[in-house]
Parts: C-alpha cells; structure tokens; sequence
C-alpha cells in the first residue's frame, strides 16, 4: 500500500486537531474520528486512538496547558507552598467537589481548575519558524520619522522603554507585550449567567498587520466561572506573571532560526488592556 509522505506525525495531529477546535468537535466524536482514521492506515501506524493520547503526546512540545486547582472561593491556588493542601487555609474551603444532592465531598476531583498555557516553550517556537523569527525583528527599523503613531513602537511609552533599559531595546528580539482580559459567557446562551475569562497577550514586536491577528495572539490562561474573579484575578494570574518575572530579570536561552544563532531572550510588559472598571484589578502586575 502506497503512504503519503504530505504528513508527519506532528502535523497530522495538528491538522486533525485543528478540525476539531474549528467545528467545535466533542471529544467523543473527535476520538470516534481517530480510531476510524487509525483503521484506515496501514497496520503499525502511530496515529494516537484518543483525544487523551493526542493531548498527551503534543504536550510534550509544549501544546498542552497545565491544571492547576483553585480554592473555589477564588482565595489561593493550590501550588507552591499549598500544593498538598486539601482546604484553602484562608476560607476554609475544601479542594475538592461536593455532590450537589448529596454534600458528599468527591476526594481527587477538583471543585475549580485554572488552564494555564505555559508561555515559554511557546516563545521557543516562535524563534524556531525562519519566518516568525524575522518577523519578530519588525519594530526595530520600522519607527515612524513624521510623528505619527501607527505601531506601538512610536508611543511614548516604547521611548521610555528604551530610555530606561538600553541594554533590553539594543536586542531587537527582546519581546514587548501586552495583557489583555474580559469576561465571556463560553455557552453562547444570553439567559444563562457564567462568565470565563481568557488572558491574552498580543505580541507587539510585529508590524501593525499581524500583532493584532488572531493567530499571532497567545491564550496564557483560562480562569473558570461561573463567577468572574473579580478583585481575587491576582491570584490566578500569578503563573503567567512568575514566567514574565523570570524572563524580565533572568530571560531564557533559545535559538533563533533566522539568524541561526543561539541568544538570551527577554520579555517585558507593557501595559494591560481591559475594561476602565477594572484597569485597577491589574495595577499590581
């Protein structure tokens, strides 16, 4: 039997994948999806059978996101000095889910869970892709001379930046970003009250065409409802911004496709953009 030689492992995952986020597939068509394809190859094929195996497998080049459990009165999470907590010690909470019929406390299932989409190994990528790579070099030669503000980059407050930090703004692969965030009902359904919240950071090293494009933009996190966090939303972003401390202050070698060398990449953040009411949620960042 004749193979095609189109697909990798990797990429057919992504491509299959794709389809699925792009439908809005369930998980359990999606998993009939793969054991009909699977059946379809030839004997001996690595193509996973679940959705689980999938997600398992593309985690390890950093596609995956990672649970972190959270007091459900929004409090702490559970990680670090709490991680083997099974109450929240400021509310008392229990971690885990309690059967609403029952009151019987559901031991290893979590009553609220943070995604957390871990940023660095993405960054890695970028720098990975030759295109990306030189795309991401675009604000350094590209300030307007008339006065005009058509990027970020001819803000006063990049000017700032580089007035600042000279040895940050002299490497043009440094990355400037900026963090976004609004509460979403995620079931489209007006009569019924839940609100999740994505964290966003929209990467402004690119031109004005493709910094503000969806897939240029980075989905960090996903705080869950059915309630928004509130004053309580610095408590689940302090992954995010324990990864943008480390890679402000220490920063992280990778390998720059483009110029074919390896370098120390930092990140610095910018601003936040969110509703007014809520601009001083984020003031401690």
């Amino acid at each position: 039997m004749e193979t095609s030689l189109n697909y990798t492992k990797v990429s057919a995952l992504m491509g299959l994948y794709r389809i699925k986020v792009k439908s809005g597939m369930s998980e359990n068509f999606f998993d009939q999806l793969l054991m009909l394809v699977h059946d379809m190859l030839p004997e001996n094929n690595v193509l996973p059978k679940s959705t689980d195996e999938m997600k398992k497998f593309l985690k390890v080049f950093g596609f995956g996101y990672d649970l972190i459990h959270a007091c459900k009165n929004d409090c702490i999470l559970f990680r670090k000095e709490y991680e083997d907590l099974v109450s929240c010690p400021r509310c008392k909470g229990s971690r885990w889910e309690r059967d609403k019929h029952t009151g019987e406390e559901k031991k290893g299932i979590p009553a609220k869970v943070l995604r957390y989409f871990p940023i660095k190994d993405r960054f890695k990528r970028m720098y990975r892709s030759k295109r990306l790579a030189e795309e991401l070099r675009w604000h350094f030669t590209n300030a307007t001379e008339d006065g005009t503000m058509r990027h970020p980059v001819d803000s006063l407050t990049w000017l700032q930046v580089n007035d600042k930090w000279p040895e940050f703004a002299a490497e043009a692969r440094n990355l400037r970003l900026g963090l976004s965030t609004d509460g979403m009902n995620p079931f489209s359904i007006q009569n019924t009250k839940y609100s999740t919240w994505p964290i966003l950071l929209v990467n402004y090293n690119m031109a004005p065409t493709k910094c503000m494009k969806a897939e240029n933009m980075m989905l960090t996190m996903l705080i869950p409802g059915p309630t928004a966090p509130s004053n309580n939303i610095n408590v689940y972003l302090q992954p995010l911004i324990d990864d943008l401390k480390d890679l402000w202050s220490e920063g992280m070698e990778i390998y720059d496709a483009f110029l074919k060398e390896r370098f120390t990449l930092k990140a610095m953040l910018l601003w936040s953009i969110t509703d007014l009411h809520k601009d001083w949620l984020l003031s401690t960042l």
